[in-house]
């Protein structure tokens, strides 16, 4: 899949959404949700199963004045490009995270450029099988009474969605850290130790941006609606959580510092 979102919006949405209209060739009043994305966006404008109708969308919208963003889904940013991180240690001049596996990775507090706090849905199934026994008036006529009961199976699903905190913190040369506040051990705090997960969550967020004020912050991934502004109406951010923080990182990076 080819994504195309629009970034760096300046200007009104009475300005912006004739001009993206005229672009995707739709009604102004359905542009007008995708120009009015905090923080100048980026917001997706476009899904694309090949690269050319994508390009083509792209110049489309660069003819109206807009900057782009074009992103191939197998480029996006996931777990497997992460450091994720077990225990984090507050140092003067920097931090140290250790993961599970014991790998460290140090972070200079002056060269952290952008932090990204969110909120993941992890969807979880289970299934469960139940077994009893009724009366069946067919299995009764038909055996003469000797069986009156069957055995019927039931089978039920059961959905659950957990809310997962994470906090991202990129650096140039080094490769993202992730912190998720439910998998994090926080005895490396010390005295700064809180007395829960979350209060422990949230003084490593703000430390990290008391030591780190160069570094710009995001918080449009907190809530759901931050996310659906930012992927739109046809992707899932239960789904597609990676490719939001993807373009948020190459957004961040087109501008300047």
């Amino acid at each position: 899949m080819h994504v195309v979102a629009i970034h760096q919006l300046q200007g009104t949405p009475e300005e912006l959404a004739p001009r993206l209209a005229a672009a995707l060739g739709i009604l102004p009043y359905e542009a007008r949700s995708r120009v009015i994305a905090p923080g100048g966006g980026p917001a997706v404008v476009g899904c694309f199963a090949e690269a050319e109708a994508a390009t083509a969308c792209g110049d489309k919208l660069r003819e109206q004045g807009f900057a782009v963003l074009q992103l191939d889904s197998a480029t996006i940013e996931k777990d497997a490009d992460r450091f994720i991180a077990h225990q984090v240690t507050f140092f003067a001049q920097g931090l140290e995270a250790l993961d599970r596996q014991g790998e460290r990775l140090l972070l200079p507090w002056a060269e952290i450029r952008l932090v990204l706090r969110g909120t993941g849905i992890l969807t979880t199934t289970a299934t469960t099988t139940t077994e009893e026994k009724k009366f069946s008036a067919g299995l009764a006529l038909a055996t003469g009474g000797l069986m009156m009961n069957k055995k019927v199976k039931t089978t039920s699903e059961t959905t659950t969605q957990l809310r997962q905190h994470f906090c991202l913190v990129f650096a140039a040369g080094r490769p993202p850290l992730l912190l998720r506040q439910e998998q994090m051990d926080y005895t490396s705090l010390g005295a700064q130790r809180q007395l829960s997960r979350e209060a422990n969550y949230n003084w490593v967020c703000a430390e990290l941006r008391r030591r780190a004020p160069q570094a710009a912050w995001d918080e449009r991934l907190q809530t759901r609606p931050g996310q659906v502004q930012l992927l739109g109406p046809f992707l899932s951010p239960e789904q597609y959580l990676d490719l939001a923080i993807t373009l948020l990182t190459r957004a961040s990076a087109a501008i300047p510092r």
